[in-house]
């Protein structure tokens, strides 16, 4: 009877383990998006009308997720600027649906496709040591360097006394060179990687206007993408 009861005993131990590790709703496998119900209710806590906030201005983006290894493709999802949050519509055990936060801590980069063009952005600290790994980056491969976008959106009062805001960009650019990561703020965290393009660069600037610097960093990208060829 003994060894009847403990072998008993050890199967229903086995099946209250997996029922447990299935409870927590880790990624299964690429196929069944509702692995991803690991995240919190997305309950929005502003009027989002405008959708300022949101990357591209949409919230029916689509494109692939990386969650803890495994790739989920044709996911359709919002991506939040200020916030750094990526909401997506799962359906539940009971057949509801309700928007999500897909858990940061298990999602390690996301790529959205819109149209001919394709973004890709990765948790910073797969990236570099230096970089926020509760931050995403945009990640621009040229001929030469790697370039690293942090796209973010700053709510601020439209005035002093108002009580109506508005999203304003926050967004940052590195180069990723060997180990080093440089914070592009001048023209000249540029110039000195291309000396032999740097008298055609710096009339490229003028001819074009540019202004690179922290407040517009994504002058750097314009003059790059001639250049980085």
């Amino acid at each position: 009877m003994k060894p009847s009861f403990l072998v008993i005993t050890c199967i229903i131990v086995i099946l209250m383990l997996r029922l447990g590790s299935d409870s927590k709703a880790q990624p299964l496998s690429k196929a069944n998006l509702k692995t991803l119900i690991n995240g919190k209710t997305w309950v929005p806590k502003t009027s989002i009308a405008l959708k300022d906030q949101f990357f591209l201005k949409e919230m029916d983006l689509n494109g692939r997720l990386i969650f803890k290894g495994n790739q989920f493709d044709n996911v359709q999802f919002t991506y939040d600027l200020s916030t750094e949050e990526i909401i997506t519509r799962i359906e539940t055990i009971d057949k509801t649906k309700r928007n999500i936060i897909v858990n940061a801590n298990f999602l390690e980069g996301f790529s959205i496709n819109d149209n001919q063009f394709k973004f890709d952005f990765i948790r910073g600290d797969l990236l570099h040591t230096k970089l926020d790994s509760n931050n995403y980056y945009q990640v621009v491969k040229f001929k030469n360097l790697k370039y690293v976008i942090k796209r973010k959106m700053k709510k601020i009062l439209k005035s002093h006394n108002s009580k109506k805001f508005k999203y304003t960009p926050e967004n940052k650019v590195y180069i990723i060179s060997g180990n080093e990561i440089i914070s592009i703020k001048t023209k000249n965290d540029i110039l000195h990687f291309f000396p032999l393009e740097k008298k055609k660069m710096k009339q490229y600037i003028r001819t074009h206007k540019l202004k690179i610097g922290t407040k517009t960093p994504m002058d750097a990208i314009v003059l790059l993408s001639k250049f980085d060829l």
